[in-house]
């Protein structure tokens, strides 16, 4: 007889972190590569016990990009399933917001990601392995052609 699994359900927080392009057109985005995955995603991860949403991101976007940034706005959520190495399934729901860098320094390798870098928000769509990441960066980037957020300065003429 099959043991049928339930299904685990999974919170995270994270989001686009961007900063006035070093170009001096447009926006510059955080990209990282997962050093487990080898993929390149938004910075994100787990929100801890007692932690909200936003506190969440923070952390993640200090933890795995080494960049303190403050949130402008949510971009909204997303949600998956996908299966454990054992089988199980997991329901995994993801909070996005939009970031401004408030420093400018990547941080170097650590466990969790082999790489992070500053990326055109136009050319991120080249980098990002998948496409709820693209779709997240496609909502701030009309976010920031709003003009949304005190830290925006530059209009769709800029671009």
């Amino acid at each position: 007889m099959n043991k049928q699994q339930s299904t685990r359900n999974e919170y995270s927080a994270g989001g686009v972190v961007f900063r006035l392009s070093a170009t001096g057109t447009g926006w510059d985005i955080v990209a990282v590569q997962r050093a487990r995955h080898g993929d390149w995603s938004l910075p994100k991860g787990h929100l801890e016990a007692g932690e909200t949403r936003e506190q969440a991101a923070i952390r993640e976007v200090k933890e795995e990009s080494g960049i303190d940034a403050r949130i402008i706005s949510s971009l909204g959520e997303t949600d998956y399933f996908f299966r454990t190495t054992n089988g199980g399934l997991v329901h995994k729901t993801v909070y996005h917001f939009l970031l401004e860098a408030t420093s400018d320094t990547l941080g170097g390798p650590n466990w969790e990601v082999s790489e992070s870098r500053w990326v055109n928000i136009n050319e991120a769509n080249n980098l990002l392995t998948y496409a709820k990441d693209i779709d997240i960066v496609a909502r701030a980037l009309t976010e920031l052609r709003r003009g949304e957020g005190q830290a925006v300065s530059r209009t769709t003429d800029d671009l």
